[in-house]
């Protein structure tokens, strides 16, 4: 199965105007996996620039997402994906999240994000101020009248941990505003087809 982010915000119309699942304008929308995009959409309507940042789940998708989102009409298309890959913890194998984000605002910062981190740091941290801590640095790194979609995560081990991040992001993305939450958890739990490998963390290749 392939992860993927639903791109969106709630900006004017040179921003992609998008909900989960993906619809980048109104009328229908095709199945590519387990993305579901309106086949192109207006080039006004779609960002130049993507960057995806993200962990292992994002790395197994990795040729799948830069092939849609550049059919989807983005230019520029980078994807930044490492196994083991925390927000703010680590160093260089893998760089943090947090500091992947920094470096690419700072150096080639693109006209749209997706942020796709929180897996391995789900059921880590025992108060929910240090989730939302590790939420605020990410959205702090980013130009708030930027386009941003977060990934939901899911592990099925730390299932509390993944709830309680999700609804910690939902949150600061309505306050936020120009962001939409991409529900990599939704469709895990709650789809018929089996769209995970045997380590119920990452996506097989349904």
């Amino acid at each position: 199965a392939t992860m993927a982010a639903a791109c969106s915000s709630k900006t004017s119309d040179t921003s992609a105007e998008a909900a989960t699942p993906i619809q980048l304008a109104p009328g229908e929308t095709v199945n590519i996996g387990q993305i579901e995009a309106k086949p192109n959409p207006p080039a006004a309507k779609i960002p130049k620039s993507i960057v995806m940042v993200g962990d292992s789940i994002t790395a197994l998708s990795q040729p799948t997402l830069e092939t849609v989102l550049k059919n989807m009409g983005f230019a520029t298309v980078t994807v930044n994906a490492e196994p083991n890959r925390r927000i703010a913890v680590g160093n260089k194998k893998p760089m943090p999240g947090l500091d992947v984000v920094k470096y690419i605002a700072a150096s080639a910062p693109p006209e749209m994000w997706v942020i796709a981190l929180g897996t391995n740091d789900a059921g880590l941290y025992s108060a929910p101020a240090e989730y939302q801590g590790l939420i605020d640095n990410i959205l702090a790194a980013i130009p708030s009248q930027k386009p941003l979609a977060w990934v939901s995560v899911y592990r099925h081990d730390q299932l509390i941990g993944c709830e309680q991040f999700n609804s910690l992001v939902r949150a600061s993305l309505d306050k936020r505003g120009h962001a939409v939450v991409g529900e990599w958890y939704q469709q895990v739990t709650k789809t018929e087809e089996s769209i995970l490998t045997h380590d119920q963390v990452h996506p097989n290749a349904n």
